[in-house]
């Protein structure tokens, strides 16, 4: 999530009782422009699927008023942040907007990439809960990593995640492969870990191994296995299960009794962005509070600023009861920073090699 400094990174517990992913469209690629076109376009590296859709129905139309043209620079995170991460000591980055999750934002944080937000190119920053403010991102929209199951193949909720290793799940439970960290943490809750070490995670998904799991490459990819039946159970974003149960898919959830890990997706200007006029435009309007609702209504995700004011309804649906909010852990993004590479290198080459 945040610096572990910072008191973002340890005061989630109170954020969540106001709030409660991600991968289709092809990337287009960065054309090289003039100087003279720096105020008039900016490149914003995201994920495709449904959180580029609402970017382009939600964000891109005020970018447009501005006279500002938005371009997709479309991939999974970890690509993202190895750009961030090999860019910072050029001159020209490749984007303008960087998006990512909490944990990999950090990440290219620590490695010098990202410009300090600035309130008056971001005023909206005024608006933003103090438990989600960091010295190099904007928050954008909050939920947390929960138990989906098919309500149709469980009499009962599954009240832990340990349920996966039980002989009838077996090739029932499935990940989305962009997810490999939270998943990590998520699944080590129930092997008696906390948010604080990919370990217990890794020794669980070896014994799960065993009861072959799937893995599928995007949060589209897991629904679709809903739809069909391929898969009874998944650990994934408590928005995507509110999505995907509008949907008509026959899915609830459950924070389990081990807990759940929270989520911030969040936005930041690298240091060497080419439009940094733009880029901080856009960066604002992720604040909207229009916008902010938008997310809140579509996606099931919760707004990250005190003026978002959702109706009572959709707050109660995208937000968390209290004895949910008790079994919310928060990081320790230093010790998971330091770690991260070898979690990669363990989920692709130990967890998923064989199945």
């Amino acid at each position: 999530m945040n610096n572990p400094k910072h008191t973002t990174s340890l005061k989630r517990r109170d954020l969540l009782k106001i709030g409660s992913g991600l991968a289709v469209v092809p990337g287009l690629p960065f054309l090289s422009l003039p100087a003279h076109a720096a105020d008039d376009e900016v490149v914003v590296g995201t994920w495709g699927g449904d959180y580029q859709n609402l970017l382009q129905q939600f964000i891109a139309p005020s970018m447009t008023k501005a006279g500002v043209n938005v371009v997709y620079d479309t991939g999974n995170a970890v690509a993202r942040t190895t750009k961030l991460k090999a860019e910072h000591g050029s001159r020209r980055g490749s984007m303008d907007v960087a998006l990512l999750g909490d944990l990999d934002m950090y990440e290219a944080f620590r490695s010098d990439a990202l410009a300090t937000p600035d309130a008056k190119l971001v005023p909206n920053l005024a608006n933003v809960y103090d438990q989600f403010r960091t010295p190099y991102s904007i928050p954008h929209i909050f939920s947390a990593m929960v138990i989906v199951y098919n309500k149709e193949k469980f009499q009962t909720k599954p009240d832990s995640f340990r349920i996966a290793l039980e002989p009838a799940y077996k090739g029932r439970v499935g990940f989305s492969d962009i997810l490999f960290n939270f998943n990590t943490l998520f699944v080590g809750l129930a092997g008696g870990g906390a948010a604080n070490s990919f370990e217990p995670g890794e020794k669980f998904l070896m014994e799960l191994k065993k009861n072959q799991p799937k893995v599928y490459p995007s949060n589209e990819a897991v629904a679709a296995a809903f739809k069909s039946g391929e898969i009874w159970m998944a650990c994934m974003w408590k928005a995507r299960a509110l999505q995907w149960r509008d949907a008509g898919l026959p899915v609830e959830y459950v924070i389990p009794k081990e807990g759940a890990i929270p989520v911030t997706f969040e936005g930041a200007v690298p240091k060497n962005s080419r439009h940094p006029k733009a880029a901080w435009t856009y960066a604002n309007a992720l604040l909207d509070p229009e916008g902010q609702r938008h997310f809140a209504q579509a996606m099931g995700y919760a707004p990250t600023v005190r003026n978002a004011n959702l109706p009572p309804e959709l707050q109660a649906r995208v937000g968390f009861t209290d004895d949910e909010i008790k079994r919310i852990h928060k990081y320790d993004l230093k010790v998971l920073y330091e770690t991260k590479n070898a979690c990669l290198d363990f989920w692709n080459k130990e967890f998923k090699t064989g199945l």
